[in-house]
């Protein structure tokens, strides 16, 4: 007997299985019943598009296997750490060996050899079968994915059920370029109109641009048309009065919006703003017994309490009082002027604390502005300025300064064989700057350095090639990691995708060499 449970769309699975034979009675009393708690969460597509079903899990970066079913549609999402790793599908014309043969690129004889009762382990197959030039199967394989996952966007009914799993293993997966171009592929690629509204959702909600997204308009692949359409939200508005602005491109508006939406660009508004607005008034209440406190005889001392509020508002080049322009020794100079000025021993206790972060908030921004690296990734963030929300740009721009922080002194610990140690300080610094690709490359080759943790670090050299396909060091690396695990194919692949960047490149010839394979 089989017992099924559901609560509601969001639920948990309760499967009791009770197996009572029927010729064995001793059997019978030593048998116990098996229970099986999975974790799914359900939803009807006609209710929660398939688009908002995708951004939930691209921004909560969730693991594991997504099925949607529309009769006689059944297919099988991979993620990994919210990113798309494969697609199966119980219908034959969706196999990877009836891709290639529509495709031309293989006869239906050749074929056979890739060919299994388990359509997971078809990508593992086909590299390891040897068929056709590596990089060539890496181009095949996403288009086969493409081709797969695109037309899902356009369901207008159907049930998806998503189950938290541990991820598949590396050498069943296909490495996309980029899970949020795929994303925006299937967002243009709707046509339904009545799929669209759904996406959408209700129009008297209110957008605004998100706190702290996981991507930036620079870094997804969208047009200049888009990009503009994006951009242009710099406040809190409803989606309907966002979307009158464009009534020529009405419908590319809104995929737009659906688009950030989906990867967490866009964010509903919700109550916080009423929440600030309390804590405001308590502020101001503090802040006016503070005034009357120090009296209309210590000028200094009520600037420097104005100051000091004004402070997340500010931006670095506004503390220190210069030209965005300015030349270092300009900034120093105010720099040093302004640390004179504000020296907390010559302020009454009372203002203490506000001059303390007054004089904070001077170091943080010379620290930024005397190093030419950071700076130019600090006049990027200004200029999306418009697109953020009151406060967040230094929030984002302290957890980079953290990020950076961290990954130096991390370097020294993996230097120094504390790899542990520096494993716990990289974590931070990837959750700070997911952008920065030499952090997530030192994460990898420190857990490489335990043997559990070989498919973390494949996974960590992934998101650093995700984010700077040129990284050799982080390519060779991978391939040695294959190469260790016995993944002969995989192995060969990155060290010819070096030898397309560096052609002379001694490390992946010599290495290419070991596999046995010739030099073309």
């Amino acid at each position: 007997m089989v017992t099924l449970a559901l609560s509601n769309t969001r639920s948990t699975i309760h499967i009791a299985a009770h197996f009572v034979p029927s010729r064995n009675r001793r059997r019978k009393r030593k048998l116990k019943c098996v229970k099986h708690i999975v974790n799914v969460s359900l939803e009807r597509i006609e209710i929660t598009p398939f688009a908002v079903i995708v951004g939930d899990i691209l921004q909560q970066r969730r693991t594991g296997n997504l099925t949607v079913i529309r009769p006689p549609l059944r297919k099988v999402l991979y993620w990994s750490q919210g990113e798309l790793v494969l697609v199966t599908s119980a219908a034959p014309e969706d196999s990877l060996g009836d891709f290639l043969v529509r495709r031309g690129v293989l006869q239906a004889e050749r074929v056979v050899t890739i060919l299994t009762d388990d359509p997971a382990e078809a990508v593992a197959k086909f590299h390891e079968s040897g068929l056709l030039e590596l990089s060539w199967r890496q181009t095949l394989l996403r288009e086969w994915i493409t081709a797969q996952f695109v037309p899902l966007f356009s369901l207008d009914e159907g049930t998806a059920a998503f189950t938290e799993d541990v991820p598949i293993a590396p050498e069943k997966r296909v490495f996309l370029l980029s899970t949020a171009a795929l994303v925006l592929e299937g967002i243009r690629s709707i046509t339904n109109g009545l799929v669209l509204r759904r996406s959408l959702g209700d129009l008297k909600r209110e957008i605004a641009p998100a706190r702290d997204p996981r991507y930036t308009v620079d870094t997804i692949p969208i047009t200049e048309s888009e990009r503009k359409i994006a951009q242009s939200l710099r406040e809190r508005q409803t989606i309907e009065a966002f979307l009158k602005h464009f009534s020529t491109e009405s419908v590319t508006a809104a995929k737009v919006v659906i688009a950030m939406m989906v990867l967490g660009l866009f964010a509903l508004a919700d109550a916080t703003a009423e929440v600030t607005h309390d804590a405001d008034a308590d502020d101001m209440q503090r802040d006016l017994e503070l005034l009357a406190a120090i009296g209309s005889s210590d000028p200094r001392s009520l600037r420097a309490v104005a100051l000091s509020r004004q402070l997340p508002s500010l931006d670095h080049y506004q503390i220190l009082d210069v030209p965005r322009g300015a030349a270092r020794a300009q900034v120093l100079t105010s720099y040093e002027d302004l640390k004179k000025k504000y020296d907390t021993t010559t302020y009454p206790p009372i203002v203490r604390d506000a001059v303390l972060t007054i004089n904070r908030r001077l170091d943080e921004a010379w620290n930024v502005l005397k190093d030419s690296v950071q700076r130019q990734a600090y006049d990027k963030l200004l200029q999306q300025r418009s697109a953020q929300m009151p406060g967040e740009l230094q929030k984002r721009l302290t957890q980079r300064v953290i990020a950076e922080q961290n990954f130096t002194k991390a370097r020294d610990l993996s230097a120094a064989g504390d790899y542990y140690g520096a494993i716990v300080l990289l974590r931070q610094a990837v959750e700070f700057a997911p952008d920065h690709a030499q952090a997530w490359y030192l994460l990898g080759q420190c857990q490489e350095r335990n043997p559990k943790w070989r498919r973390d670090a494949a996974e960590s050299y992934q998101r650093a090639l995700s984010i700077d396909p040129n990284n050799v060091d982080a390519l060779i690396s991978l391939g040695d990691l294959y190469k260790i695990e016995g993944l002969a194919s995989r192995a060969q692949s990155c060290y010819e995708d070096v030898l397309k960047i560096t052609p002379e490149n001694q490390q992946a010839k010599s290495r290419l060499q070991q596999l046995g394979v010739k030099k073309r």
